[in-house]
């Protein structure tokens, strides 16, 4: 109750200054104030790594980020379960980020890629390094980070996506998007299907028990009632039924359904320099797993995440800008293997931003109030200099946090209740190069973990989560982009992304499990007038697969080619072809990916 309390206390006093008259002047408040915590301006001290425009794109999510980045993706076969490791760390180390909330399982500390539909959204963008502060536990490798944009002015569009590919796959995604000065309403759907029984590579073996079919929803509306108000309220309902794919040697019967429920609504405040931003949000997932799919025996869990939370932002001089956020939480969960748990938390951050001359600096720090785990103190300073015309220096440091899991704490049998939250130090600085349509990004960085969290063998014969020594993670990341425009007709555009990681415990001195060292991809696109050629190469290092790294998975190669023909941007077609060579590659192993395979798309839109 006094952290209730204080939360309290700590509000009113804000919005007292708030309402204090503040010097009138004829600055104009930038997209920081207006986006909060997913303003990419927000983040001048990191390399951000924007993924392209998804509206009209029908890719799944771990497509999208293994064709556009050199990011590591785990998938235990083609649309099952599926996970995403920055900059070395595990799943639960990355965040992924809705419309400003965390939506990462509170059950296992992770984010199923292929149960979260990247389709429609305005941006995507992935944050690489620390984010305790802005978006709390978890986010220590780096956040995935989805928006969905209120924009009141005068627009209709109505898009229609259509996929037919190989294995009877089929999707269909359907959009309509209205607004005025006003009003800003936006409605999507999406249905999936496919057998995935794709042969692997150099196998007499088919990809048994892979079908899965889904659908997702999202909805977007939003009211400006004036010049100071504004409210809105945004969703997104997904449902997957999957078959779990067979391993390489052996066959599997189960089945799994998962749902996920994610409401937000809002409020928006201007006045003079000062912006209120009130959200309260609320999260549902569930899971229900049948050990045989034909069989009515199976186990289910479920979690209800409800969030209250406000930025305060001031802007006190055209450099200088504070914001001041508090967010309380209160989280259940419940199952088969979990009795039902409760869990409160009250944060309050502040984050002060300063622009001297060239340099912008920010000093960022967060404080958690949990009744039952003690969580540090958490904090960041970032920093930002542009020299010369053309060349950028970026620092940050951070200190962070991860919770265990519900999961960690109360598995039946096998939960430890006497765990510890993961602490965590991040350093990483960069260089960045731009001009005349060529850029050139090198990030270095270094994250000492501690209490690191992980299932052991124990003494019951049974596996139970315990803290260990620490982790270090270290490397370098190299991102290359050129364009080149040789007539109005011709253009070419070559993206190059190069990651060197390094994940070290450092008890054993062995790399982590599922922690490639290399990765690597090249994106180059031939355009002439209505037609596009693109060609993509991914390169993934060996993966050791057994802590004592004498086990790995052989590094590979995948290229893939796609053609793609515009209309007057209302319609164009698009044929794919993937794994062109064939390869037979796993990220999991004895769980391979498909070979060659096909797909054509027809989009839509006026």
């Amino acid at each position: 109750m006094k952290h209730i309390y204080l939360f309290l206390v700590l509000a009113a006093l804000v919005s007292k200054v708030s309402g204090q008259d503040l010097p009138r002047r004829s600055y104009t408040l930038d997209s920081i104030f207006i986006d909060g915590l997913t303003s990419k301006n927000v983040y001048k001290a990191y390399r951000i790594i924007d993924l392209p425009d998804t509206l009209a794109d029908t890719r799944s999510l771990p497509e999208l980020l293994e064709q556009n980045t050199a990011v590591f993706i785990k998938e235990y076969g083609r649309g099952m379960l599926a996970s995403i490791a920055l900059r070395g760390t595990s799943a639960a180390h990355t965040q992924i980020v809705w419309n400003g909330i965390p939506v990462n399982s509170i059950l296992n500390g992770q984010t199923d890629l292929n149960s979260f539909s990247p389709g429609g959204f305005d941006e995507i963008y992935i944050k690489k390094g620390g984010s305790s502060v802005s978006f709390g536990g978890g986010a220590i490798g780096g956040v995935v980070i989805f928006k969905d944009k209120l924009r009141f002015k005068k627009a209709f569009h109505l898009s229609n996506q259509t996929k037919i590919g190989s294995f009877k796959t089929g999707l269909n995604r359907f959009q309509i998007l209205g607004s005025n000065q006003k009003y800003f309403g936006k409605f999507g759907f999406q249905i999936q299907k496919s057998d995935n029984d794709y042969p692997y590579p150099g196998y007499n073996v088919n990809n048994d028990n892979g079908h899965y079919q889904g659908l997702d929803m999202t909805a977007v509306g939003g009211i400006k009632l004036n010049t100071k108000h504004e409210l809105y309220l945004k969703s997104k309902i997904s449902k997957l039924d999957r078959e779990t794919s067979r391993t390489l040697y052996m066959p599997e019967d189960a089945k799994l359904l998962t749902g996920n429920t994610r409401l937000l609504s809002g409020w928006l405040w201007r006045s003079g320099h000062f912006i209120s931003r009130t959200e309260t949000a609320y999260l549902r997932e569930t899971y229900r797993y049948y050990f045989n799919k034909n069989l009515p025996d199976n186990s289910q869990s479920a979690a209800d995440t409800y969030i209250v939370k406000n930025l305060l932002n001031f802007g006190l001089h055209k450099d200088y800008k504070i914001l001041i956020g508090n967010e309380y939480s209160r989280q259940t969960g419940t199952g088969d293997h979990i009795n039902k748990h409760i869990r409160d938390n009250l944060a309050t951050f502040v984050i002060w931003s300063h622009h001297h001359k060239k340099l912008n600096y920010q000093l960022k720090l967060r404080k958690d109030f949990n009744p039952v785990i003690n969580i540090p103190l958490t904090g960041a300073i970032e920093l930002n200099y542009p020299f010369l015309q053309h060349h950028n220096w970026r620092f940050n440091a951070s200190k962070n946090f991860r919770l265990p899991t519900f999961n960690d704490l109360y598995w039946t049998p096998g939960g430890n209740p006497q765990l510890k939250p993961e602490t965590s130090y991040s350093f990483a600085t960069g260089y960045d190069y731009k001009n005349s349509g060529f850029e050139a990004h090198l990030s270095a960085f270094y994250i000492d973990s501690r209490n690191l969290i992980k299932w052991v063998p124990g003494q019951n014969n049974y596996w139970q989560p315990q803290n260990f020594a620490s982790v270090h993670y270290s490397g370098v990341e190299l991102a290359i982009d050129k364009k080149v425009n040789f007539n109005e007709n011709w253009h070419l555009s070559n993206r190059i992304n190069v990651n060197y990681h390094r994940s070290v415990n450092q008890k054993t001195q062995k790399l982590l499990p599922y922690t490639p060292q290399i990765t690597g991809i090249n994106l180059l696109k031939l355009t002439y007038k209505v037609y596009s050629l693109t060609y993509r190469y991914r390169y993934q290092g060996k993966i050791y697969t057994t802590t004592s790294n004498t086990k790995f998975l052989p590094a590979y190669q995948l290229h893939s080619v796609s053609l793609t023909f515009y209309n007057r941007k209302h319609i164009n077609m698009q044929l794919n072809i993937n794994n062109l060579l064939n390869t037979y590659y796993e990220n999991i192993q004895s769980r391979p990916q498909p070979g060659r395979n096909y797909e054509l798309i027809l989009n839509f839109k006026i």
